[in-house]
């Protein structure tokens, strides 16, 4: 399949490796948070504060359904996009789905300096983000496994997954 989707929680690297692998690959490569929030004109938090969550959702579901699979991608998604609309099931019917799998502790580590630019983050005290890091990914991971595959933080490299996509 000509898609590839970087799923995981927030914080864990899909963006970064994504766009490693796109350029090694010679694939495009599309963010999509990045994508909506060039598409409204607003940033995530933005569009949260002043449309809600369901409004962001249901742009993410409209993004997911127009992808076009002929054209080889790699897509890095929103920690939450997998998680609603169904959209886990239609990522793993459009293309390879790989969970990016990290430990709470770690998250919160990554999120903890940027936590202001993240609205579901932004006014945690530290032991409150520590909490909803552990609440949140419990309740994502059993979707995030539902991914074609799982990489810990080990064998989260563009090489890995070239070797486990067989490219």
């Amino acid at each position: 399949m000509s898609l590839i989707f970087l799923i995981g929680y927030m914080g864990c690297g899909k963006t970064t490796l994504a766009k490693k692998l796109a350029s090694k690959l010679s694939y495009e490569w599309l963010d999509t948070d990045a994508f909506i929030e060039k598409q409204e004109g607003l940033t995530v938090s933005q569009i949260f504060t002043t449309h809600g969550e369901a409004y962001f959702r249901s742009l993410e579901l409209k993004l997911i359904q127009s992808l076009d699979v002929t054209v080889p991608a790699v897509i890095s998604t929103g920690g939450g996009l997998p998680c609603f609309n169904n959209l886990m099931e239609q990522l793993n019917a459009k293309g390879t789905t790989i969970y990016l799998e990290r430990n709470p502790k770690e998250l919160f580590q990554r999120l903890y300096q940027g936590k202001s630019k993240r609205p579901l983050l932004a006014n945690k005290s530290d032991e409150e983000l520590l909490q909803f890091i552990e609440e949140n990914l419990a309740k994502r991971n059993p979707i995030y496994r539902q991914s074609t595959f799982i990489l810990d933080r080990n064998n989260q490299t563009v090489d890995r997954i070239i070797n486990l996509l067989n490219l």
